[in-house]
């Protein structure tokens, strides 16, 4: 059975200084339900739009705040980079990335404990975060708990490509440990 089409309904309102009823044609709710349900038309020039179902807008504010926040964190701007990762964690969102930048900025801040949480936050979410661990390991170590530190950097090289920074970076603090250790 088709729908009968949707009839405008007319809408009387008051605006302030003016007298007596005005009268405004608006859509119904069907109308526009209907108009929204309709394929979308082709964006301009490669961009999206909101009603490209495609992308969710919440998903893409919070790529481009953790972006952000990235870049000003490789400008050196860190109290920039730590105020969008604060706002990045306190939205409760589980994403690994945010807590593991948020753990980084304060571990160069030297607050250590506060790193460590959102180290443990941040690979409670993705175990296999390599930046994560390394750091993690790296706290463990300076701490002097060589044998939790060992366990985390020898990970880090097992998980990571042998090229990558933070798999050198761990090699050479699992040596240190060793070094230690023996010592």
């Amino acid at each position: 059975m088709a729908r009968a089409p949707s009839k405008p309904v007319e809408i009387v309102y008051y605006p302030k200084k003016a007298r007596g009823p005005v009268p405004r044609r608006l859509q119904t709710v069907e109308t526009v339900v209907t108009e929204i349900a309709e394929e979308p038309r082709p964006s301009r020039k490669g961009r999206r739009t909101l009603t490209d179902e495609t992308i969710d807008p919440g998903e893409q504010a919070f790529a481009d705040l953790a972006r952000l926040g990235h870049e000003a964190f490789q400008a050196g701007r860190a109290g920039e980079a730590k105020v969008i990762f604060e706002s990045l964690v306190a939205l409760g969102r589980h994403d690994a990335f945010a807590h593991t930048m948020l753990g980084t900025i304060l571990l160069g801040a030297q607050e250590l404990d506060a790193a460590l949480d959102q180290f443990e936050t941040a690979l409670s979410i993705d175990p296999e975060d390599l930046a994560a661990l390394v750091y993690r390991g790296e706290i463990r170590l300076s701490r002097r708990k060589v044998a939790r530190a060992e366990e985390d950097l020898g990970r880090a090289v097992k998980l990571g490509p042998p090229g990558d920074p933070f798999v050198a970076r761990a090699k050479k603090l699992l040596t240190l440990a060793r070094a230690n250790r023996t010592a």
